[in-house]
């Protein structure tokens, strides 16, 4: 099975009810996120809230990957010739070192949906979420 990274509006969605993105979340053997995606995604959480995500995310198997030397320079070359936002290259540079897709609902964050390391798994459309996709072998 694939390498995956999730992206924070995955998780998020996760924290929001979507049953989709649990689904997601649990199809895959060795998924991880990067230490930006759990900021991101807990910043507005209580702490409980911030506690029953660590511990659903840990009964998961999903890795927090945090940043490193090789991480903060892939995310300095993505940063300067793409000027995306600074957190979403932190993100695509922690799956191009760890050799992961990114899994997100924002494949223009990460290099568009004609990219192979990007995956969306759906897509939400005033609130439904519709175009389910299967998870990647």
């Amino acid at each position: 099975m694939a390498l995956v990274l999730f992206d924070s509006n995955i998780i998020i969605d996760h924290t929001l009810g979507f049953v989709e993105a649990r689904s997601v979340m649990a199809a895959y053997d060795q998924a991880a996120i990067s230490v930006i995606t759990w900021v991101e995604s807990t910043c507005k959480l209580a702490a409980r809230q911030s506690q029953i995500l660590d511990i659903e995310m840990m009964l998961l198997g999903i890795d927090i990957i945090h940043t490193n030397d090789a991480i903060m320079r892939r995310a300095a070359e993505l940063r300067g010739a793409t000027r995306k936002k600074l957190p979403d290259c932190i993100i695509r540079a922690t799956a191009d070192v760890e050799a992961r897709v990114v899994i997100t609902r924002d494949p223009v964050d990460f290099g568009g949906a004609s990219n192979a390391q990007v995956h969306v798994p759906y897509r939400i459309v005033d609130g439904a979420v519709v175009d389910v996709k299967a998870p990647l072998p």
